[in-house]
């Protein structure tokens, strides 16, 4: 958190640049220079990183309007137009800087960014001292059509209580990911594919526990996630794991609320399995 607090501190730059501003505008000092220094540090981010739901692309375009409305706002509007930009630039410069720091900002879990981090790290380990552990991927079952039929703060609040059911399932030194609107993974460490399903069967089970639900033509039904889990082996490529984790998960299951499991093979183990066909 102090490394996050040290970053919050632009907030701080940005305000007293905006202050400046609008106390020259006020005191009626004739031409001021417009600021500049939010929109080039809002302009430098490259947010397709991390921007899953497309909230921050929206908010770039919006705040960029409501920057121009108060560069151009009549002297009695002014203060109004400042109050509003100011509130909304607070939000999205915080929330930006956490997820520049590898935290989700809507579901309270890591992002991708962290994730590929993570994963490297530990796909280092098993490579150097054999150290095993899987990756669990799950879905929200037909979330498309759910979240299509309900407000977007409906549909964020329930990726939101997946997330905490998620985190609840982990071990202390598990981590969780989201990594699409509706997709989250977990990184299980120090497990083989016995602990890497026992860890997706204690993720149902909290689900089931809690009972979660969602209403969708006026009727209230149950909340599942469909997941499955690999154990990666020395030499494999990440992008390949997700790739067949997706495909599995997607294309291999059919039922909803689902469990599926495998321990991925190598590069070289592909190979000589396609060969020998």
């Amino acid at each position: 958190m102090a490394h996050n607090n040290d970053k919050l501190t632009i907030i701080d730059q940005f305000c007293s640049e905006y202050e400046a501003w609008l106390s020259s505008r006020l005191a009626g000092a004739g031409e001021t220079d417009d600021p500049q220094g939010f929109l080039k540090w809002m302009n430098g981010i490259e947010v397709q990183k991390f921007d899953i739901d497309g909230y921050y692309k929206k908010q770039i375009e919006t705040l960029v309007k409501q920057h121009d409305a108060l560069m151009s706002a009549p002297h009695d509007d002014v203060l109004k137009h400042y109050q509003g930009f100011m509130s909304l630039m607070r939000l999205f410069t915080q929330a930006v800087i956490f997820e520049l720091d590898g935290q989700d900002a809507l579901s309270g879990l890591k992002n991708n960014v962290a994730m590929e981090k993570d994963l490297t790290i530990e796909m280092e380990r098993l490579s150097r001292a054999g150290a095993q552990f899987c990756i669990g991927l799950a879905r929200i079952d037909d979330f498309e059509n759910i979240s299509s039929q309900m407000s977007g703060e409906a549909s964020d609040r329930l990726i939101r209580t997946v997330s905490a059911l998620v985190k609840k399932s982990l071990r202390s030194y598990d981590e969780a990911y989201r990594i699409q609107r509706d997709h989250f993974v977990m990184c299980l460490k120090q497990s083989d594919m016995l602990g890497g399903k026992k860890a997706i069967e204690r993720l149902r089970d909290i689900l089931e526990k809690a009972g979660a639900t969602y209403v969708l033509n006026g009727e209230e039904k149950p909340l599942s996630l469909s997941c499955c889990v690999a154990m990666p082996t020395t030499g494999d490529s990440i992008e390949e794991l997700f790739e067949n984790l997706f495909f599995d998960l997607d294309k291999q299951i059919s039922e909803a609320g689902s469990v599926l499991t495998y321990q991925e093979m190598s590069p070289l183990q592909r190979l000589i399995k396609e060969t020998n066909k």
